[in-house]
This record gives C-alpha cells, structure tokens and sequence, in this order.
C-alpha cells in the first residue's frame, strides 16, 4: 500500500491536532482488507504521525468468476495495486458467484488448493499438460484437472497429501490408461473411469 493510499486512509492529514484519535487512524487502516496490523502513534507538541502496517503476504490467487484475488495462508481475499505481487499458483472457485474484498475462505482449503496448483506439467503423468485447480460445491469439493480431458476428485482438504500419493501412484501404474476421472475423496481407496 502506497503511503498516499495509507495517509488518507487514516484520515490524519486534514483534522486538528486536538481531534485526531490514533485508535480511530488504525482501526480505519484494519477496515483495509490488504492490511493485517497496524500502529498509529500521534505526538505532541509537534503534530506529527507515524503510521506502520503490517501488509497481508499473498499465497496464491483465488479467481472468482471474472475477478482475481490475492488470497493469504489465512484464506483472507484482497485485492493489491501490484498485479505481481502473488505467485502465480490459481485456484478457481466456482461454489459462488461472487467473493467480496476481505472475505475470508476457510484456511485449510486454500492451503491444500495451492498444494495442487503448484502440480507441474507432466508430474501426474504426460498427457497431464495443463494442470489447473478448481474447488466445486458439492462432494467432488478440489478438483485438479489435468488438462487433457480427466480430472482427480479430491473432496476435502483433510489428508490431502496422501490423497495426492494415492492418485499419483495410480497414474504411474496406468500411464496410457483412458481416463474421465479418479477419485481419491478416501484417502483409503481409489475409484476411477472408465473401470
């Protein structure tokens, strides 16, 4: 956030000194979905503030309809005036149509979301050339397609690394299998199509 940005947030600037209230200047910064903490001190005689802020670090993007959010570890949804600033790891979210600025989505789902945005081209096997993440409502939950007309069905975030074993293992021992999906919502068993 720009210091401009940050200045006319608080609201310090244009009020009289007597006026000013550094819990009022932070508690404006904290509306700011981008920001994670703030510190607004005010000193006397000389008029002067400082402001510190301690800005949300993108984990990833949360592509919500046509809009695309920066999203943190902790699943906070904000937006950032530097378009570079998120890896590129994308996870679409099709369970909403809409996602507003400082929504939060649920911690454990983003961070198994972006483990599987970050399957490289090829890892799952080579037909799986473009890799993408999507999370959809209902029981397929994470879905991991792999860009050539197969998908894999993870379900919930819960076991999501032996989930991705599971499939991955499956895959080697099938790499010219035909395939529509695999399904490891259990992480205990395997299902697929065509059988």
């Amino acid at each position: 956030m720009s210091p401009p940005h940050a200045l006319a947030t608080a609201d310090l600037h244009s009020r009289p000194l007597f006026r000013a209230s550094a819990a009022e200047a932070r508690a404006a910064l904290l509306r700011l979905p981008a920001v994670r903490d703030a510190r607004v001190e005010i000193s006397f005689p000389d008029a002067r503030a400082r402001i510190a802020l301690s800005e949300r670090e993108a984990a990833g993007r949360w592509v919500v309809g046509s809009l695309e959010w920066f999203v943190d570890p902790d699943g906070v949804l904000f937006p950032s005036d530097d378009a570079t600033a998120a890896p590129s790891l994308r996870v679409r979210d099709l369970r909403a149509p809409a996602r507003s600025s400082g929504e939060r989505v649920d911690a454990a789902l983003v961070a198994a979301a972006l483990r599987l945005a970050k399957v490289a081209p090829g890892e799952l096997r080579a037909d799986a050339t473009a890799p993408a993440v999507r999370v959809e409502p209902g029981a397929d939950g994470i879905v991991l397609s792999s860009g050539a007309g197969w998908d894999i069905r993870f379900g919930t975030p819960e076991r999501i690394e032996e989930k991705l074993a599971l499939a991955l293992r499956f895959l080697r021992e099938q790499p010219g299998r035909r395939l529509e999906y695999v399904d490891v919502r259990s992480a205990e068993r395997i299902v697929f199509s065509p059988q």
